[in-house]
């Protein structure tokens, strides 16, 4: 670990932050908070309504954006502190703006580096595929990696969500870069310790030993994951199975009339209590006897989803495909191939009636704290970089 102290302030650029924004600017609050709670001043500047002291040690600068008049105030703000700077960007190239090609942002990125600033990137997501099904998207991608390409000249340190993206972005990188290190997303759905009000929920659900089992969702409910989710769950909770489904997420009151539309005798065992503030989530999460989370390409450490589930101790079934890591193919989570969701309900099914099912939770939830908790980043984050 470095020796550097509160006075060596980190400085993360975000396109998105709290309140708004999605799942990159949750992941940037929760690092901000991790590194203040290290000792570590931090400045994170992002699009905002007014500058904030957003929790002890971590100051919110905002911004109008990343155009023209964003990045002066970017500049201005980071020229008020001490040379060198070190800056940390969150990218994903669709979260600056101008349509997802905002090469003025990456070039001013490179400018810093140039400059002298510690510039670090952590690539959550590096550039749409090209593609002859839609060519109108080729520009995009073509533009998206020109700024991947701005920004690996810039750092120092580059750093990615999955393994995946650094066979994708290495040849784009200068010779000069080191390794590009992987930083698994952590949960932002923190296990909060209410066993009354989970023992409520499962309640309200009718849950009980010998009865009623619930089998969770969490999710979004969009067009890559409720195609395998759907018949999965049909099977899951086709007669004899007297379980509950839990959809929890948006979109989970809309997927559950779905299902009732496919199956009108599953009224009254679908429940979706919509949009949950995180400690409202976690209990609903360890209110669940399992979590079916299927994803097209394969659980990764960048699905959230599956993180918050793990965090929670949550016995997990999800699925394994190109972009699986080593890290999952453990035994503390059901796996089942990518697509197949028949074989996706069959380890449910397995699963719920397993006698050893109580030990997969905790054993999960020591993985994630192992491999992807937000501790593990900062410790990451925290080591010495070459020079």
């Amino acid at each position: 670990m470095s020796g550097e102290t509160r006075r060596d302030p980190w400085h993360l650029l975000s396109g998105e932050y709290p309140p708004g924004g999605g799942g990159v600017g949750e992941y940037t609050a929760l690092l901000a908070r991790a590194l203040a709670a290290e000792g570590r001043e931090v400045h994170v500047w992002a699009p905002a309504a007014a500058d904030v002291e957003e929790a002890p040690g971590v100051r919110l600068h905002a911004l109008p954006g990343f155009g023209r008049a964003g990045l002066a105030r970017l500049d201005a703000g980071l020229d008020a502190f001490p040379s060198p700077r070190r800056v940390l960007v969150q990218y994903a190239p669709q979260a600056f703006g101008a349509r997802g090609m905002n090469v003025a942002f990456c070039r001013r990125v490179l400018a810093r580096a140039r400059r002298g600033d510690e510039v670090r990137v952590m690539f959550h997501e590096p550039f749409v595929p090209f593609g002859w099904r839609r060519p109108q998207r080729n520009l995009l991608a073509l533009a998206n990696r020109w700024m991947a390409a701005l920004l690996l000249r810039a750092a120092r340190a580059a750093y990615v969500s999955t393994p995946a993206w650094e066979r994708l972005l290495r040849p784009l990188a200068p010779a000069s870069l080191g390794a590009l290190r992987w930083l698994p997303i952590p949960s932002t759905v923190p296990r909060v310790d209410d066993r009354e009000g989970v023992a409520a929920i499962r309640a309200r659900l009718g849950a009980h030993p010998g009865g009623v089992r619930v089998v969770g969702h969490f999710g979004t409910y969009g067009g890559m994951v409720a195609p395998l989710l759907e018949p999965a769950l049909l099977a899951v909770l086709a007669p004899p199975s007297r379980s509950a489904a839990l959809l929890l997420g948006e979109g989970g009151s809309a997927f559950a009339a779905r299902l009732e539309r496919a199956a009108p005798a599953l009224r009254g065992r679908l429940h979706a209590p919509g949009r949950l503030g995180p400690e409202r989530l976690s209990a609903h999460l360890q209110a669940c006897d399992v979590a079916v989370q299927p994803y097209p390409d394969g659980v990764t450490a960048r699905r959230t989803t599956a993180m918050a589930a793990l965090a929670n101790g949550v016995p997990l079934v999800t699925t394994r495909g190109r972009f699986t890591e080593p890290e999952w193919l453990g035994g503390a989570v059901r796996l089942a191939d990518a697509g197949d969701a028949g074989a996706l309900a069959a380890a449910a099914l397995d699963l719920l009636d397993d006698p050893r099912r109580g030990a997969l939770g905790p054993a999960g939830r020591a993985l994630y704290e192992r491999e992807f908790s937000i501790a593990r980043t900062v410790r990451t984050l925290l080591e010495e970089v070459p020079r």
